[in-house]
């Protein structure tokens, strides 16, 4: 074998030296980055588990989803629902409402309020009363004042039960009904004879029922009395 032997000198290896600084930044530069590369084999092992990681939490949430969504036998509907859907029927207590009507008379003639009723004139006192509610009415009373100016006539109250079943008891008042034990007598408090000036209340009591249905629902009752 030939031996080649370097004939250049200081000089050549001045050249060799050159050219190795400037091919060795090259060649560095073409070699990738050791640190890039294990941060990147780094990241491509994490990555796995963070997927696994999003891919868990989803499924918590879809399994909450129907848990939420699926329907339950047992609850009620919802607020949502219970105001759309048609309120419950509510049935009210049944009430009586007693209402009266008074007329007066003279003769059979309907006294009207422009007429002047002279003194010692007989009037008649008509109370129709009537049950317009919608249930029946018990222990019904009625306390019917007398007009002032007006002495009332002993023995005058009659009564109209029609078909209501009633039956009624008459009592008087010389108090304005507070109490109903008075009793009347002929000429009381001044009054001409078979008239009782005290008397300022006829009280009524009704033993049973007023219906609340025609024709049972309705009755009257009248006296008499004497204008002074």
């Amino acid at each position: 074998m030939k031996k080649i032997e370097w004939s250049g000198g200081s000089k050549g290896w001045a050249i060799v030296l050159a050219l190795a600084l400037l091919i060795l930044p090259a060649l560095l530069l073409c070699l990738p980055d050791a640190s890039a590369l294990a941060g990147q084999q780094n990241s491509n092992r994490a990555a796995p588990r963070s997927r696994r990681t999003r891919k868990a939490a989803s499924n918590v949430n879809q399994s909450g989803n129907r848990q939420t969504e699926a329907p339950n036998a047992n609850a009620g509907p919802s607020s949502a629902n219970a105001q759309q859907g048609p309120s419950s029927y509510r049935m009210e207590n049944p009430k009586s409402d007693v209402r009266m009507d008074k007329v007066l008379s003279i003769g059979d003639k309907e006294l009207r309020d422009d007429v002047y009723v002279p003194p010692g004139t007989e009037i008649t006192y008509t109370t129709s009363f009537s049950n317009r509610g919608t249930g029946i009415s018990r222990n019904l009373n009625i306390i019917d004042p007398v007009q002032d100016m007006t002495d009332f006539k002993l023995d005058s109250v009659r009564s109209d039960m029609g078909t209501t079943g009633l039956k009624i008891t008459v009592s008087y008042s010389k108090d304005n009904g507070q109490t109903c034990d008075y009793t009347p007598v002929s000429g009381g408090g001044g009054a001409p004879a078979g008239f009782d000036r005290l008397v300022n209340a006829v009280c009524l009591s009704f033993t049973g029922d007023l219906g609340f249905t025609a024709p049972n629902n309705s009755g009257s009752f009248s006296y008499i009395g004497r204008r002074r």
